[in-house]
């Protein structure tokens, strides 16, 4: 592939190594070469004019699901810390998705895979200008709001005192408002690191053709931009790829540890409670309360394992990509429509994840949408638009 095409073929998450292609070197000269991979290549080339279909079919899936869960989490007796958080992460994923959509239609099914006047216009460029700038955005903030969510329930359910002082929806929604922030300008290096570039046709094999090839580049014209690039490099590979990966690992392992030493509390003070009164099976509102909560963190949990399975790889790789010369052409950039579907997947698959999971999440659902279920069933249904937020900001 060359330049041109590798440019107006790049994937959304390949827009934060941009400057590998611009780089006469690696990020830090470590190791000397990889050598291409024909099977990734053979894969990338099966793969890819069947990427466009599937990735727009899952964008129009994602998008209404995360405006489903919008609507369902910001119901009054859904407002809870959780769902807060919970609501922003949608918010996040729903964006990434929504300028996915187009990106995909444009740069895979209307005109095909391959460069061509029709396809690659400056009205593009400009398109995947923005897109390059915002996606980068959303998406790192998806990571970090999955970050603060595995805090806040570590904390809620590890330490309950200073989770109801400090985890309240108050301090949620401060959370969420800081991690928007905070990212946008971490990511302003990125955001000044492109711009626009054209050929004229014929020099790429268009004879027939006045029109111009549009794509956009990496900027790479001055000492400036050269330590742009290599500070870019190393924020988006550690501050918004790896860090909160070791992060959701570190608390992703210690909420296991935590629920189990509260499933062993929970049996053995069911223990004393059956020989003290003489039951064979207690039953409390604590109790009840107990199993609820462990169900709503075995759920959150779940969210936040598989953002750290598409998400590990992705930072890995973006690592290698700076550190190995040639790893970002010869193996990242074959499966980088691979990790878009599965980015994407992940992105979408929160509202499947809350319906199997949590009944409050799917008995709110139902009675938003299907109210004349609501009506059929009568005093049952009404409850679920009458519930109390829990204490413990279940979903």
């Amino acid at each position: 592939m060359d330049k041109l095409g590798y440019y107006v073929n790049v994937t959304y998450e390949a827009f934060t190594t941009f400057y590998y292609e611009n780089s006469t070197a690696t990020m830090g000269n470590y190791i000397s070469d990889t050598p291409p991979s024909p099977a990734l290549r053979t894969f990338e080339a099966k793969y890819k004019p069947i990427h466009g279909y599937l990735a727009a079919s899952v964008c129009v899936f994602g998008v209404i699901a995360n405006v489903l869960n919008i609507i369902v989490l910001t119901r009054k007796n859904m407002v809870s810390s959780t769902n807060i958080i919970l609501t922003g992460l949608a918010i996040s994923d729903g964006l990434t998705m929504a300028f996915y959509f187009p990106w995909a239609l444009q740069m895979y099914v209307i005109h095909g895979i391959d460069v061509s006047p029709e396809r690659d216009t400056e009205g593009c460029a400009k398109f995947q200008l923005s897109y390059a700038i915002v996606s980068v955005i959303v998406h790192s903030i998806a990571i970090w709001l999955t970050v603060t969510l595995a805090v806040f329930r570590y904390v809620f359910i590890r330490f309950p005192r200073i989770g109801a002082q400090y985890c309240n929806v108050q301090k949620a929604k401060t959370a969420v408002i800081a991690v928007a922030v905070v990212v946008t300008i971490v990511c302003i290096p990125n955001s000044i690191s492109y711009e626009l570039k054209n050929e004229p046709a014929v020099l790429h094999g268009f004879n027939n053709s006045n029109d111009s090839l549009w794509w956009i580049d990496v900027k790479n014209n001055t000492n400036t931009d050269v330590v742009l690039q290599k500070f870019n490099f190393w924020v988006q590979a550690i501050f918004v790829k790896l860090l909160p990966c070791f992060m959701l690992t570190i608390f992703s392992v210690l909420l296991v540890r935590t629920m189990q030493d509260a499933e062993n509390r929970r049996k053995k003070m069911m223990t004393k409670n059956s020989v003290a009164d003489g039951e064979t099976q207690p039953i409390g509102t604590s109790s009840k309360r107990s199993r609820r909560s462990q169900r709503t963190t075995r759920m959150l949990l779940t969210v936040v394992i598989l953002f750290l399975v598409t998400e590990t790889p992705q930072g890995i790789m973006n690592l290698l990509s700076g550190l190995i010369q040639d790893f970002f052409h010869h193996i990242y950039t074959p499966l980088g429509d691979l990790l878009d579907i599965l980015a994407l997947i992940n992105n979408g698959i929160n509202f499947v994840l809350y319906c199997t999971m949590s009944k409050q999440f799917r008995d709110t659902f139902i009675s938003v949408f299907f109210r004349c279920f609501s009506i059929a069933n009568g005093r049952k249904m009404q409850t679920v638009t009458t519930m109390v937020t829990t204490r413990d900001s279940e979903v």
